[in-house]
């Protein structure tokens, strides 16, 4: 599932993990989630854009760490934990500000009015109020594993553009 908004019925449940990040609010399908783990140390890796805060070990696992406040649009935001996701052949995490906690909740998400704040500029983003009426940014799953497959990608296209011209 990838659109909690359109995906569920009224009698339909969906578990979603809510976390912030840069103050808002975000809610992501657990389907797509690994694992919630604290604040890492990250190692830097140079030549990539600055979405991408470098690379942790978890595990022995590495994984690509994206800054999910900057793939979001809003800009340098404070990270205090990361959320691996389960990706199919890429073991990435997001940095994000704070993970609320994972809720059951049933029937639709509403589509929120355009009154008060915006959501981020991004495909993956839709604006919905939960059934409390709190706002809420809904992660499109689908949409969000797509823009970080392309983020990957220019990353990897960059260093090796960069290690062509080094030679």
């Amino acid at each position: 599932m990838g659109d909690a908004l359109d995906s569920t019925g009224p009698g339909d449940e969906v578990r979603l993990l809510f976390f912030r990040s840069s103050g808002e609010r975000f809610a992501l399908d657990v389907s797509y989630v690994r694992e919630i783990l604290p604040q890492q140390e990250v190692t830097p890796v140079p030549f990539v854009p600055p979405t991408v805060a470098g690379i942790i070990n978890h595990r022995g696992t590495i994984f690509t760490l994206i800054r999910f406040a900057r793939l979001a649009g809003l800009g340098q935001g404070h990270e205090g934990a990361v959320v691996l996701l389960r990706l199919p052949e890429m073991a990435v995490g997001i940095a994000v500000e704070a993970v609320e906690g994972i809720e059951r909740v049933s029937g639709r998400l509403l589509h929120a009015s355009t009154e008060g704040a915006q959501p981020p500029g991004v495909p993956f983003v839709q604006r919905a109020r939960d059934p409390s009426g709190k706002l809420v940014h809904v992660i499109d799953a689908e949409l969000l594993v797509d823009t970080i497959y392309r983020l990957i990608e220019l990353a990897h296209a960059g260093e090796k553009a960069r290690e062509s011209s080094s030679d």
